[in-house]
């Protein structure tokens, strides 16, 4: 059984959504980053992106996600969580990251006004551009790797739970 789980990938691959579906399936604690920054922060992101810059944004989150607890809990990263190395280092050690792996026309779909969305990202970076410079970060974070396209909410959620459990099969395989 799945003790933590941490979701990555792009604003808009669907993180949230279905975090919630596998917190449901398997009666873990359901955390959504992207709120969590909010609530410490007092802020929406994008007035916090307004206000800090896109750096401060990621500082923000890099704060809020070191300080909390993640044991029991599938947790819905931002999209920037996988800048912080401290960060990604405390996920791996709790469990399977999954990246969300969603192509950069379907996220734009997702997405409509990007610049609305308080994404955490350099003034002027478009959508190809933020895509090009995290596909690599995801992939290299990534314990497991799901592509989200042409199925629904549910049948991901199965196939992510799946994929982790063989992750953490082959993690026990390893230390014995």
């Amino acid at each position: 059984m799945i003790n933590s789980l941490s979701l990555i990938g792009m604003p808009a691959c669907g993180k949230s959504t279905l975090g919630r579906h596998i917190a449901r399936r398997t009666g873990l604690r359901f955390v959504d980053g992207d709120r969590l920054i909010e609530q410490r922060e007092g802020q929406t992101l994008a007035q916090l992106l307004a206000q800090r810059g896109y750096l401060g944004l990621r500082e923000a989150e890099e704060r809020a996600l070191l300080a909390e607890d993640f044991s029991g809990v599938v947790l819905a990263t931002g999209g920037s969580a996988v800048y912080s190395q401290p960060v990604m280092e405390k996920l791996h050690r709790l469990g399977p990251v999954v990246f969300i792996d969603v192509t950069e026309s379907e996220l734009a779909t997702r997405l409509g006004n990007f610049a609305e969305r308080g994404v955490a990202c350099a003034p002027g970076t478009d959508l190809s551009a933020l895509y090009a410079e995290r596909q690599p970060l995801y992939e290299r974070e990534a314990d497991v790797r799901v592509a989200a396209l042409d199925r629904g909410e549910q049948q991901l959620a199965e196939e992510i739970l799946l994929a982790a459990a063989e992750w953490q099969q082959r993690q026990s395989d390893t230390k014995e």
